[in-house]
């Protein structure tokens, strides 16, 4: 493990709940100081699934309205964590393919503080970001807006029903990554949509400062 720590030391972990921002951050920071960018639901889409095992599969082979709208509560997160973490392995495959001479940015709900402390060589290469509600809602109409009819949910027979299972499921899974951070000793921070775009910025620049390159990208 210790090998594998040192063979990712060039890699920052933007983690936390669906709808906060990481990506339009991730990508902020690495045009920034010229990273890498590792994007884990870009590459669980388009990559992963097809190499994926039965919690992976479960998501590909139900409708919308069974994956959305029949399972419980309960039923619904841990299915959606099955599946991160199932993919997890295939993600760390790849980053221990990327050449150490840039830092990598890699952001995604599925880098789970449990799965992504083991890895890390210093703490300070991980960051978890949570929204409240109202920057939840925020992001996810700001997303559909204009494409009203392709928004979440509008494949099931009941979009509201839906939406409010997604909502709810985000939810669920921040208060279980915040408890995680708590316990591996993490940082995670709340993003209320108090800090503009500069400002959350600079909180991710302060945070990586020990691993970013000293000079910006030119």
């Amino acid at each position: 493990m210790d090998d594998v720590r040192e063979r990712l030391s060039h890699v920052l972990w933007l983690g936390g709940a669906p709808r906060v921002g990481k990506s339009t951050l991730a990508r902020l920071l690495a045009g920034k100081y010229d990273l890498r960018i590792y994007n884990l639901d870009w590459h669980h889409t388009r990559e992963h699934l097809a190499r994926g095992g039965p919690a992976m599969r479960w998501w590909q082979e139900r409708t919308p309205d069974e994956r959305w709208l029949a399972p419980s509560r309960a039923q619904l997160l841990e299915r959606s964590i099955a599946a991160w973490e199932e993919g997890f392995g295939l993600v760390v495959d790849d980053l221990l393919l990327t050449p150490a001479t840039r830092p990598v940015i890699a952001d995604g709900p599925g880098a789970f503080p449990w799965l992504v402390a083991p890895l890390l060589a210093d703490m300070r290469q991980a960051l978890f970001l949570l929204p409240t509600s109202e920057r939840w809602d925020v992001v996810f109409e700001r997303r559909f807006r204009g494409v009203p009819e392709q928004a979440f949910g509008c494949d099931t027979s009941d979009a509201v029903k839906a939406r409010h299972a997604l909502r709810t499921r985000d939810f669920d899974l921040a208060e279980r990554l915040n408890q995680s951070c708590m316990q591996l000793g993490l940082r995670c921070e709340l993003f209320d949509g108090s800090l503009d775009l500069d400002d959350s910025l600079a909180m991710l620049e302060d945070h990586f400062r020990p691993h970013l390159p000293a000079s910006y990208n030119v």
